[in-house]
């Protein structure tokens, strides 16, 4: 599983990555979460994040995490179907895309809030678990500035470029803390740092580095 906050590539590097398992013969199925224009949850959260039901604010944190984890449930017949034919299973984005609304609440009950999402999702749907996450960490500032790099997405329609996630700047501070948190408490966790002197490291540099892990973990062969 590929995660990261917005702009750290993990769109690019999931491509990148399903493109070196073709060369290399590989079997493996990607899936993107959020399913936008796939399934009716996926739908329901672009139009959460085009800010079409009110502000953040306005969304409880759990309430919110319902539609993301229904949406991976939606996925969860296609997901096990690639787990049995032996395919390696890509996921842009998963279940830890929780730590967007863990950031929403005080410190002390963001992993409170994290182990009751998962329990959702893995007990209550019964998704499968991921082997590893690969975490892309790219800091805050530098975030920021390859979000306002991204093109229009079709489910903003006509809206501003950045969803009410993006646009809310403290936010997504603390989703970095929340993310770098649960790299520390998972071992199956890997932090791949993407930067090098203040500025992002090319896309294949970072490619390199996924590679390496992959490896590294016996996920690919070396």
């Amino acid at each position: 599983m590929i995660e990261g906050t917005d702009g750290s590539g993990k769109g690019t590097q999931s491509q990148l990555l399903q493109e070196y398992l073709k060369t290399q013969h590989v079997p493996f199925a990607l899936f993107d979460f959020p399913q936008y224009y796939k399934t009716i949850f996926g739908r329901w959260i672009g139009r959460f994040l085009k800010g079409d039901f009110g502000t953040i604010e306005s969304n409880h944190p759990y309430i919110v995490m319902f539609p993301y984890a229904a949406d991976r449930w939606q996925a969860k017949p296609d997901m096990e179907r690639a787990l049995e034919e032996g395919k390696i299973v890509i996921c842009n984005r998963y279940t830890s895309s929780a730590s967007y609304q863990a950031a929403r609440l005080p410190r002390d009950e963001q992993m409170k809030f994290i182990d009751w999402a998962y329990s959702v999702e893995y007990d209550a749907f019964g998704i499968p678990r991921e082997d590893i996450v690969i975490f892309l960490y790219v800091p805050h500032a530098i975030s920021q500035k390859l979000i306002e790099q991204k093109n229009s997405r079709k489910y903003m329609g006509n809206a501003q470029k950045k969803d009410i996630h993006e646009s809310n700047e403290a936010l997504m501070k603390e989703v970095e803390q929340v993310y770098l948190r649960l790299a520390k408490r998972f071992p199956h966790w890997v932090t791949i740092d993407c930067t090098k002197n203040g500025e992002i490291l090319s896309k294949e540099e970072i490619h390199q580095k996924i590679l390496a892990v992959l490896k590294r973990k016996k996920i690919l062969p070396a």
